[in-house]
């Protein structure tokens, strides 16, 4: 092994103890944020830490920040504002409130001296938003709309939020207009926008600064190139070729059916075994109907939905065989949305008879519609007939009873007249004595029998009690001569 020279050890050894004092003793000083973003009104801290400090340094700093975006607020340790003194392991925090939005910076600059010295610096940045307190408007409404060279059916009011318009069969395309009501809402859906052949949907919607979305729907119908026009109820539609406007139901196949020699969307269900077509109406409305191909006729279609059944209503002409509904009468019935005819008692009954199918099952029944919680049975006939039957228990026991009160009410008013006459008769009676006493105290020629006077009172009454009145009187039969 060769031998180590003197010499050469003794440098070595002095560069490594250089090396590891210079290690040791590389202090420096660390700034940190508590939040990188923040508000305007909002808090930040910074915190300034001496990193590598010998045991015997002690370092000087002084802090700066951007006054544009901060507000100095406080700071601790052993600090005089924005100087402050550090030691070994030590660390300040500064408080500053945010009043300006954009980027602010925070520098630390200084020196440590001691065991060893040297300078001191360190650098962070804070990005101040809006106000995390502010209130945001929630204005989403326009203050105008329009569509150039065109208008809008109705007249625009920001509180109508659907529209039609009716364009001419060569028009591709529309420019809408829109301005929101408030300056810092956002609208979309404005500008050049392509319309083809039938309806067109085009919503423009506005968004408020707090998020909260309202859209403005323009039902944008081109006229079809030759028309295929049909009368219903009196009124015309437009039969819709462009299959993009329809909505299939459920259970429903696409079928291509031939109106007057021309090809027509459709759609067919081999449960309900009819026959869809789309018709618009003058407004741009489609609505399908049930087309019968051998009498050229249209009905409409009005698919209803429950929470048990998916309902398809029907003429109603009588209620269900084999049970009395003389005082049913027919009346219109708002079905959840859908007008259609059924039977009740009266106008405002919560309860009305419905026909129809179901068209899961294609099965034609009649239904009990519940008025106030929306619900459509199947109608219970045996239930129906024992309400019946109750009601009419019900009057019967109720006509007895009113027959009762009125006897009863006759009996009275007949003993009331009957008590009347009779005390008008002893008033009678009354009086005529008391004549017959004065005639004998006068000594008048007049004699009175008081048997005849008895008679008068009891010819039509046969009443032991006015008997016996008239026996307290003291009786003259005649008067002495």
């Amino acid at each position: 092994m060769q031998k180590i020279k003197p010499l050469k050890l003794g440098i070595f050894l002095l560069i490594s103890y250089f090396i590891l004092v210079g290690g040791v003793h590389a202090a420096s000083l660390s700034l940190s944020k508590s939040s990188g973003n923040v508000g305007v009104g909002s808090t930040v801290k910074i915190t300034a830490k001496a990193v590598g400090f010998g045991q015997a340094d002690m370092g000087t700093f002084s802090l700066s920040y951007d006054q544009d975006r901060f507000t100095f607020v406080s700071a601790s340790g052993d600090c005089n504002g924005l100087y402050c003194i550090i030691e070994s392991g030590k660390s300040v925090v500064f408080t500053f409130k945010a009043k300006s939005q954009g980027s602010g910076t925070f520098s630390a600059s200084g020196a440590y001296e001691g065991d060893s010295s040297g300078s001191l610096s360190a650098q962070t940045s804070v990005t101040v938003g809006e106000s995390a307190n502010k209130v945001l408007k929630t204005n989403d409404y326009l203050a105008s709309l329009s569509v150039e060279g065109y208008e809008l059916s109705p007249e625009f009011n920001k509180e109508t939020l659907e529209y039609t318009l009716n364009l001419a069969s060569d028009v591709t395309s529309v420019k809408i207009n829109a301005k929101t009501e408030d300056e810092t809402a956002k609208v979309t859906g404005t500008g050049d926008v392509a319309v083809t052949e039938g309806t067109n949907t085009l919503n423009v919607v506005v968004t408020a600064e707090n998020g909260s979305t309202r859209t403005y729907v323009i039902k944008a119908n081109v006229e079809e190139k030759n028309p295929l026009k049909k009368k219903v109820n009196g009124k015309t539609y437009t039969v819709v070729r462009n299959k993009d406007n329809l909505e299939k139901p459920n259970n429903y196949e696409d079928k291509t059916i031939t109106i007057d020699g021309i090809e027509v969307p459709a759609f067919y269900s081999e449960i309900t075994k009819y026959t869809l077509v789309g018709l618009k109406d003058s407004k741009g409305k489609i609505a399908l109907y049930i087309y019968n191909e051998k009498k050229d006729t249209f009905t409409l279609y009005q698919e209803v939905k429950f929470s048990n059944i998916n309902f398809y209503p029907m003429d109603i002409t009588k209620g269900p065989q084999g049970y009395d509904f003389a005082n049913y009468k027919k009346y219109e019935v708002d079905l959840n949305g859908a007008k259609v005819k059924g039977l009740k008692l009266a106008k405002d009954s919560r309860f009305a008879i419905i026909y129809g199918m179901d068209v899961e099952t294609g099965e034609k029944d009649y239904y009990t519609f519940d008025s106030k919680n929306h619900s459509l049975q199947v109608y219970n006939a045996e239930q129906a007939d024992l309400i019946y039957k109750e009601k009419e228990l019900y009057s019967i026991i109720i006509l007895a009873a009113g027959g009762v009160l009125l006897l009863c009410f006759a009996i009275i008013i007949g003993l009331c007249v009957k008590n009347s006459k009779r005390k008008k008769k002893i008033k009678n009676i009354l009086e005529k004595l008391s004549q017959s006493d004065e005639g004998l105290d006068e000594g008048k020629d007049d004699i009175i029998d008081e048997e005849k006077i008895v008679d008068e009172v009891m010819e039509d009454e046969d009443d032991e009690d006015m008997y016996n009145i008239l026996e307290e009187k003291p009786k003259k039969s005649k008067r002495q001569k």
